[in-house]
């Protein structure tokens, strides 16, 4: 990355962040129109993004795209074994372990981590990022239920019939299949799908105006699994792909950048559904949400 555009884009980034916090404290958004808009940069923006991007992959190494997914097959195999490890050296209360489990695991890849690839990278990565993360909807409906639910429940494919999921099942179906999409569906996918970085930006800086600073610092335990979720993950995930040598160097920035991202918002989903450490997920995801905004960018300029 050239570090002059890293530093043009994350400032623009963070302007934008600037204004979705200005709009939320004055006003201009409500706690209902933030939740609207997170819908919309989830189910039909991001999605669209990932169809678009396909267009770029035409002609791309097969060996690679199906090498990429069986890696990140592997990282979320790996990851809950991961996060048993470090929940144990953290000394996380055995009724609490299921949540900080969560919290190390699943990441906000969906909402932060595309439009941040996209900024970094370009179109390509978003292709790229869709398909090392397709392992997330499988293993955060059925593991992920069971740690913040406490029950064991059998998982059902209905979990997975999500736009995010369908739709890179479709771009895969595309890619591998060669077809080469109507260039107006394609730009009008980009069209749309192009909003989910100004949207994404804008949700996380009204996010953080809905809390109070003082409110996400009083549980020593959430720093050091910051720390983790933020930076320990992600550089080990970096690590060693780098050391293998399989890929390129992109690819292993996608990797280090997605898997930096912080608390995945669907935590605080499922302590609502479930009813069940309701504001412990609100203050670790407000929390790894505002340490992002430093850690992003580090991993930007390490890279």
């Amino acid at each position: 990355m050239d570090l002059s555009v890293v530093n043009q884009t994350l400032l623009e980034l963070g302007l934008l962040i600037l204004l979705g916090y200005v709009l939320r404290r004055r006003g201009g958004l409500s706690h209902e129109g933030v939740r609207d808009i997170s819908s919309l940069a989830v189910n039909i923006t991001c999605p669209l993004l990932i169809i678009a991007s396909v267009s770029h992959m035409q002609g791309a190494a097969t060996e690679n795209v199906v090498r990429w997914f069986g890696i990140g097959m592997v990282i979320y195999a790996l990851l809950p074994l991961l996060a048993k490890v470090l929940v144990t050296l953290l000394r996380v209360r055995e009724d609490e372990r299921g949540v900080y489990a969560f919290m190390l695991i699943f990441a906000n890849t969906e909402l932060l981590g595309f439009p941040v690839v996209q900024a970094f990278w370009g179109d390509e990565a978003i292709f790229y990022t869709a398909i090392i993360h397709m392992p997330f909807d499988l293993l955060v409906y059925s593991y992920g239920v069971r740690l913040m639910s406490g029950e064991r429940r059998p998982f059902s494919l209905r979990c997975l019939w999500n736009p995010g999921f369908v739709l890179t099942v479709i771009a895969l179906v595309v890619y591998f299949a060669d077809w080469h999409l109507p260039a107006v569906l394609v730009d009008a996918c980009y069209l749309v799908g192009n909003m989910t970085t100004p949207l994404s930006m804008l949700i996380l800086g009204a996010s953080l105006a809905e809390i109070t600073l003082h409110s996400i610092f009083g549980v020593p335990r959430l720093y050091a699994m910051a720390v983790l979720r933020l930076l320990a993950i992600p550089a080990i995930i970096y690590l060693v792909l780098r050391t293998t040598g399989w890929f390129s160097p992109m690819l292993n920035g996608i990797a280090g950048v997605t898997f930096g991202m912080p608390v995945g918002s669907m935590l605080v989903m499922f302590a609502n559904a479930y009813d069940r450490y309701t504001q412990l997920s609100t203050q670790a995801v407000s929390l790894t949400t505002l340490g992002s905004l430093l850690t992003i960018p580090l991993m930007a300029w390490l890279l």
